[in-house]
């Protein structure tokens, strides 16, 4: 089905401007029989986007509903039956009701009274109405909820938000550009061309059984369940997710890998999750940092790398320093300049294009230092070394130059298999980013920026080992 899907993609994304994550959502959630619950002020299409949804699947019926608090269960599942009552049975007719329909769409949803609730409870998790004494089976692929709010937290209303996997935060259209189109373009009236068949869907379901999950994957789910029941000031994403609301997030992402003709589910897909896991939509862009962190990653941990090699750094450069504190044999000049060896180095290192002056009887005041020969720093060395029998320690003393390289060998190993880990994973994230049909293309030019600051990072730390490599030399 992924043709189909690109091509329905295409079809819903030239009309329904800024709608690519919810139409992406809303063929996924199709697909894996879940629901999808659209957040945000009225007149933003979420109306229009669903019924046209329902258009998009061969055969299927849509059902509407604006739910108040005084909307009674006959409104939703259909009015008593009088025969069956006749016959002592309490039985609804449903033809045309929630129940027999593939779409709904029940806008103002946390609005549901109690009367209401618990059947809907069951038709949303199970996808089952009790008509009387009878079980039905409904047809229902998705339920679309709408609503301008979320439920406050005394309103019991928790169990109904849960059974809404997908979410996703609608706002007005932000670019102007888009906002010219849609205030001065032409009406024109849409209607999807591009069908989904009911059976394939199904057939999509079976496969998706089959899907396994790469174990970076489940590196990424388990390192952000851990995180998210972190229960600290300091975490933004600390949001309670019950077991079955993971068990089906785990199920799209085989529906999503299925229909994108994957055998396995990659490290592209968990970036869906930022639409399953948010209780508010303030929560958002701390989330999709946080999975986004771990799609790069893959379980590398860069950061622990780039301490390690420092340190050693760090050490041999002060390790060095301690070899190389000799006093000169002579006082050496360039204006107010004298001292050990180290300090010549650092001073050196400063001002590469200053001269020296050496001489043991020298002084500040005596004006012929200005008539003396004057030094670049390789033949002020050379000179010390003939006149006086300097002989400057270089590098690391033999003993401890050992146990160094020992550690520095460990850490070009390690840092060697991490390189080749995230270039490969680079390689690899790309190929799989262009081929995932869920993703919208601000999701994979994130994504791929991030990994490249990756590699790049990584590379980096070549500079860092070689200043280590030049202090063992001598």
């Amino acid at each position: 089905m992924k043709e189909e899907i690109q091509a329905l993609h295409n079809e819903f994304k030239e009309h329904f401007i800024e709608r690519d994550e919810e139409i992406l959502g809303a063929v996924l959630a199709i697909l894996a029989n879940e629901n999808v619950l659209y957040l945000g002020p009225p007149g933003t299409a979420k109306t229009y986007l669903a019924q046209n949804i329902c258009k998009s699947i061969e055969g299927g019926r849509f059902f509407y509903y604006l739910l108040t608090r005084f909307t009674t269960p006959e409104e939703i599942f259909g009015p008593l039956s009088i025969k069956s009552l006749e016959n002592d049975e309490f039985k609804r007719k449903v033809e045309g009701s929630l129940p027999t329909c593939h779409i709904a769409l029940l806008d103002e949803i946390f609005k549901a009274n109690s009367s209401i609730l618990n059947s809907l409870l069951t038709i949303l998790n199970e996808r089952r109405f009790h008509n009387g004494t009878e079980v039905i089976e409904t047809p229902l692929l998705t339920v679309f909820g709408a609503s301008n709010e979320l439920p406050e937290e005394d309103e019991n209303l928790e169990a109904l938000y849960d059974r809404f996997l997908f979410r996703y935060d609608v706002r007005y259209i932000q670019n102007e550009d888009n906002v010219k189109m849609l205030l001065f373009g032409k009406n024109v009236e849409f209607s999807p061309v591009v069908k989904l068949n009911i059976e394939e869907v199904k057939k999509i379901r079976a496969q998706s059984q089959k899907v396994e999950l790469s174990e970076e994957v489940k590196d990424i789910i388990l390192s952000l369940k851990k995180h998210m029941e972190r229960r600290d000031s300091e975490n933004e994403v600390s949001i309670q997710i019950s077991d079955r609301r993971w068990k089906k997030i785990v199920g799209v992402l085989k529906v999503a890998a299925a229909a994108n003709g994957n055998k396995k589910v990659n490290r592209t897909m968990p970036l869906l999750l930022q639409h399953m896991l948010w209780d508010l939509p303030d929560q958002k862009i701390a989330l999709r940092t946080l999975i986004i962190e771990r799609m790069v990653t893959g379980g590398v941990d860069t950061e622990k790398l780039d301490a390690e090699i420092t340190t050693l750094k760090k050490i041999v450069e002060d390790e060095k320093d301690v070899a190389n504190t000799e006093k000169l044999p002579v006082p050496v000049y360039v204006l107010d300049f004298s001292g050990s060896r180290t300090r010549l180095n650092t001073y050196h290192d400063i001002f590469k294009e200053h001269k020296y002056h050496q001489d043991a009887e020298f002084s500040l005041n005596n004006s012929s230092y200005y008539n003396e020969d004057k030094y670049h720093f390789s033949d002020l060395i050379e000179k010390l070394k003939q006149d006086h029998n300097f002989s400057p320690k270089e590098g690391l003393p033999a003993e401890k130059r050992i146990i160094y390289q020992k550690e520095f060998q460990s850490l070009e190993d390690k840092y060697l298999r991490q390189r080749k880990f995230v270039k490969d994973t680079y390689e690899h994230m790309k190929k799989d980013l262009d081929e995932n049909i869920w993703l919208t293309s601000h999701d994979k030019d994130e994504v791929s920026h991030i990994q490249q600051q990756k590699l790049n990072k990584v590379y980096k730390l070549e500079e860092k080992m070689d200043e280590i490599r030049k202090s063992f030399k001598g």
